[in-house]
This record gives structure tokens, sequence and C-alpha cells, in this order.
């Protein structure tokens, strides 16, 4: 039987990643589970348009103000416990991820690790960011946004696909590395492009205004998300870590000069 492969994404109102997303991994074979975190109605009626196929599932999540990732990732979890696919990805709606090698989709990534005998892929992180004046809001960011940088704060910290019978677990670590028993990990890292804004503007309606849990932020997650102003948010107009993609098609990343921070702590005294 062919190898099925489940997606989980929380959302909320993010339907500009998820035009370009959803369709993505319909055409990789990839079901889709969503969990929606209190999005506006029109959301809600756009989300029928892919109802069976590729989603096949909407789970409801309500927002009460504070952005809690372990609450998500328990939900995630719960959710995960229930289904029958060979793998499932941990997903965000501002991310796409990808097959290291050209010509060669995420869903073949998976089922080389597979048969090959491994149940985890990790990813390396490619984090996406528009000309200053540039707005890609309700465009095609994954083909016009080809400015990057290489976000490696550490090693092996993307375990983003797993083999589902395995029982592992992200809650603990912020959705990033993995916990569990037999845990074997594909041999070569996997692409993920993060496009964290879409314009200025955008990034500092995401950032801004978010109100961490508490919890949460006592054990040091979120860190690099708190105490941003305005000015640090702009785009940069070019930085030693910022490479450019040929075109969007492109796999030749550059990782030979990693950022441990993102883009707004580059430039402190701003």
């Amino acid at each position: 039987m062919p190898l099925s492969i489940c997606a989980i994404l929380t959302v909320r109102n993010e339907l500009q990643y998820l035009e370009i997303l959803i369709p993505y991994l319909q055409t990789q074979n990839i079901e889709v589970i969503l969990i929606d975190h209190g999005s506006h109605e029109e959301c809600m009626e756009r989300y029928s348009f892919w109802m069976g196929d590729p989603i096949v599932k909407i789970e409801s999540m309500p927002y009460n103000g504070i952005f809690s990732l372990k609450e998500q990732l328990k939900v995630k979890q719960n959710i995960i416990s229930t289904l029958t696919h060979d793998w499932v990805i941990h997903h965000d709606a501002d991310e796409i991820m990808e097959h290291r090698e050209s010509g060669m989709s995420l869903h073949d990534a998976i089922l080389q690790a597979d048969k090959e005998g491994y149940n985890v892929l990790n990813f390396d992180e490619f984090v996406f960011l528009p000309n200053p004046d540039q707005n890609a809001s309700g465009k095609n960011y994954y083909e016009q946004i080809l400015r990057y940088y290489f976000f490696e704060p550490g090693k092996n910290r993307l375990n983003r696909a797993w083999k589902r019978s395995e029982n592992f677990s992200n809650v603990y670590a912020g959705g990033h590395k993995l916990s569990g028993d037999g845990i074997n990990v594909f041999p070569q890292n996997h692409i993920l492009r993060h496009y964290i804004a879409l314009s200025t503007s955008h990034a500092q309606e995401k950032y801004l205004n978010r109100n961490f849990a508490d919890e949460e932020l006592a054990r040091g997650w979120h860190k690099n998300r708190i105490n941003i102003n305005p000015q640090k948010l702009a785009m940069p107009v070019h930085h030693e870590k910022l490479y450019l993609l040929k075109n969007h098609t492109s796999k030749e990343f550059e990782r030979n000069n990693p950022s441990t921070n993102h883009y707004w702590v580059w430039n402190q005294s701003t």
C-alpha cells in the first residue's frame, strides 16, 4: 500500500499562507488536519474548498488571547494518537518543507527514510525575508521572496516528520526535538523554508502584540520573540548573513554561514 502521510497545522487567520501551502501539500499527496485557533468566519468558509482533498478534518481550538505553544502541541499530540497514517508532520502555516534534492518531493523524502529503516526526518531552517519595500501578502510568496538566511541556533533542532507508530512526542521541546525510545534520524537534513513575514508591516502585526503564556516564558521559550520594537522588525536592506536564491526552484542554499539569531536581533542598536 502507498505510504500515508498527514500534516497537522494549527492556524489563526492565515489564509494568505494557506492559499499557497494547502495546494502544495495536495500535490505532494499529503493529507492535512487543520486545528483552527479562533479564525475569522471567512477563513472557515475557505477551508471548505479543500475539504476531502487534502484536508481530511478540521478541529477547533478556542483562542483566549494568549499564545501557548505547549497547548497547541498537546492538541496536536492528542490528534496524532487517533490517526492511522504511517507518518505525521508537525507543520506551521508559514512554512514549506522540501526534499533537499531537486526533482524530489517531501513525500519522496519520507518514503526514502521509511524504506531505509529511519523513523524521523530533521530539517534545516531557511528564513525568507521580503525586500524592504516588498509586500507579498496575497501573492505567491513562495515564488517571489528569494532572500533568506540559514537559521541554526543548534544542531538537530527540527525533528518535524516522524513515523506515527513510534509514539514520539514533541510537546516537551516546544515542537523542535522529539522525545521517546528508538529515535533514528535520517542522516541528511531536508529543507524547511520559513516565510516568517510577508512585509515589514506584516511582521509588526504578527509579533508586536503577541502575548505568550507565562509558563512558557519561564521555561525560556519564545525568548527570541520578546522585547521587539517596530524598528527592529523592519526588513534589512542587506546583511552578511543574507543570501539570494537564483529562483524559487533552486536548492542551492548556503549552509556555511548560519545565524543563531533572527533578523531583528542583528541590529541591537536600532
